[in-house]
């Protein structure tokens, strides 16, 4: 078992939590993450790209000019692709981007995500928002104290120091939620700089692309029961 950092909500340690061996120790192909992800990018394509051809330009339908005696070229149309405002060769037309990518290949993916997170000490376990309601600066003050505390913000910012209520110059973290708790989703929305995540309903490309996963003891339980077994 692999021990995780845990924080509670004013980014102080408070012990640690523990990620199965299955995960902790697994090697990871990153092929498999590029396959994973590029997948979804394509599937979220949505393909509708059009330009016109000679024969779809509006207009055009009278020759130019004779076909002899002018002294210039020959055109039997002002919507050729030569001319200014002519239809377009070989251009896009709308297509399906869909790449067909397995569940249980795309499960796997996401697992390997994870234990790369792992492996790269760059997931930091908390305890939950519990707001009774919505609040965004709530939000804003703990994750902030956390991602400080775990040092997620600190990779090529030596020299530049972060102000504490600001979002400038923030890198972009993940917070992975249990389905319970996604709403305090609300709190978070605002903030720039934070994704929130659905341990049920994980995004390949947000767990990715990121600085560092802040996940809740439910949510970790959630994954590690769900992965280990995929894995």
């Amino acid at each position: 078992m692999a021990a995780i950092k845990t924080y509670t909500n004013s980014g102080s340690a408070s012990g640690t939590a523990t990620v199965s061996d299955k995960i902790a120790n697994l090697k990871v192909n990153k092929h498999l993450i590029w396959e994973v992800v590029k997948a979804e990018q394509a599937n979220a394509r949505q393909g509708t790209h059009k330009t016109k051809t000679k024969a779809e330009v509006s207009g055009g339908g009278k020759k130019p000019w004779k076909q002899k005696g002018t002294g210039n070229a020959r055109q039997g149309s002002i919507r050729s692709p030569q001319w200014r405002h002519g239809g377009i060769v070989f251009g896009p037309l709308p297509r399906s981007y869909t790449d067909n990518i397995s569940r249980q290949k795309k499960q796997v993916g996401v697992a390997h995500i994870l234990a790369l997170k792992v492996q790269s000490n760059k997931i930091a376990v908390y305890d939950g928002l519990h707001l009774e309601k919505p609040s965004s600066k709530t939000a804003f003050q703990t994750l902030a104290k956390i991602t400080e505390a775990a040092q997620f913000q600190t990779e090529g910012r030596a020299k530049k120091k972060l102000r504490a209520s600001s979002n400038d110059a923030r890198h972009s973290i993940a917070v992975i939620m249990a389905a319970a708790e996604f709403k305090d989703t609300k709190s978070m929305r605002n903030i720039p700089w934070v994704k929130p995540l659905n341990a049920s309903r994980l995004a390949a490309t947000s767990l990715y692309y990121n600085e560092g996963l802040i996940i809740s003891k439910a949510a970790l339980a959630e994954l590690d029961s769900k992965f280990s077994a995929v894995l």
